[in-house]
């Protein structure tokens, strides 16, 4: 294959995300989200370039590499809209009823299985690092080179706003997982433009509650949700894994980082910290509606993304110097009860 002229920007590559029918089979078509950044594909196949016992240097019959199990990532980051909200129900396994995602701490992760339909319940995703246009003097002429991954898993997705970066604009970081080996070169396929429904802003954010602390003056926020995957075994004679793992040692596990003015009801929130006994059952809360969790599930309640959980513990408190003094706030999420929309 010959070279060429042309040299290319990272930002000259999207992704492009499509849900699987089945778990490790490859879909051609995909939704490119909007990103920012994205961390080019980790590759790392397993070498050994060991000289054998009798020799004192390497020879081509003392190599060996595979990329037999070897795990893949990939991370995007960008502006929040529908389509990555949708991306909820893979990292939770858990589907949405009435726009609205509900977790217990009754929750289990589910089983996965190579060639398995998917749901929600089991759902792994096609991720494709899409190439810019490549004239190539071959057959390939014109065609995008692209990276698939497929049997991918979420196993992390964090949700973010600053009131004072990019007007407050809701933005969001993803990580996709997979134990299948990426197919390096593949046509883009059709590929679904960006969808702007779903944009926000901090300020859309209009019902708040942090810690039990209601309507606080808040300036940043990062819900930042983490669930592990593991691919099992290996499959030799087609090449695949046999299962994937979800959620050992724990999953799904949230925090949420928020800055909120230092005042009386900041203040009443260090007492709290240093009583852990007393943080259990505290209240976070954000939406476009009434300060009621329920109402995240009612027709007539949030229109727009938010979440509700009904107990958490304070992980970490200081002072921020701005203009005015604030909190910086870190708290684990706890899953008595957790809900969350999805568009």
């Amino acid at each position: 294959m010959a070279s060429t002229s042309t040299a290319f920007q990272p930002n000259d590559y999207g992704i492009g995300v499509v849900v699987d029918t089945a778990i490790g089979t490859a879909i051609a078509n995909t939704t490119q989200l909007f990103t920012d950044s994205v961390s080019m594909p980790s590759f790392a196949p397993v070498q050994d370039l060991s000289v054998r016992s009798g020799d004192f240097v390497a020879d081509s019959d003392d190599v060996f590499s595979s990329m037999y199990n070897t795990p893949t990532e990939i991370t995007a980051t960008g502006l929040l809209n529908d389509t990555v909200l949708g991306l909820l129900e893979g990292i939770f396994h858990t589907a949405a009823s009435t726009n609205v995602i509900t977790v217990t701490d009754a929750y289990t992760p589910p089983l996965l299985a190579h060639g398995e339909n998917t749901a929600a319940a089991s759902r792994t995703y096609t991720v494709k690092l899409l190439g810019p246009s490549m004239t190539e003097n071959d057959a390939s002429a014109g065609v995008n080179t692209s990276i698939a991954l497929t049997g991918c898993s979420i196993t992390a997705l964090s949700i973010f706003g600053d009131a004072g970066t990019d007007g407050g604009r809701l933005k969001y970081s993803v990580t996709f997982k997979t134990g299948y080996t990426p197919d390096m070169v593949v046509a883009a396929g059709t590929t679904t433009a960006p969808t702007t429904a779903g944009f926000q802003t901090i300020h859309d954010l209009t019902y708040r509650t942090i810690a039990g602390v209601v309507n606080p003056v808040m300036t940043s926020f990062n819900l930042s949700i983490e669930n592990p995957a593991e691919y099992v075994g290996w499959d030799p004679v087609n090449n695949v894994p046999y299962s994937i793992s979800r959620s050992v040692p724990e999953g799904p596990s949230m925090t949420f980082a928020s800055t909120i003015k230092a005042d009386k009801g900041g203040n009443a929130l260090l007492d709290t910290f240093m009583h852990a006994s007393a943080q259990t059952s505290l209240v976070n809360h954000l939406s476009n509606d009434s300060d009621q969790p329920a109402d995240l599930l009612t027709s007539g309640g949030a229109t727009n993304w938010g979440f509700s959980c009904t107990k958490a513990i304070i992980t970490g408190m200081s002072f921020n110097e701005q203009a005015a003094m604030m909190y910086n706030i870190d708290q684990k999420l706890l899953f008595g009860s957790f809900v969350i929309r999805n568009t």
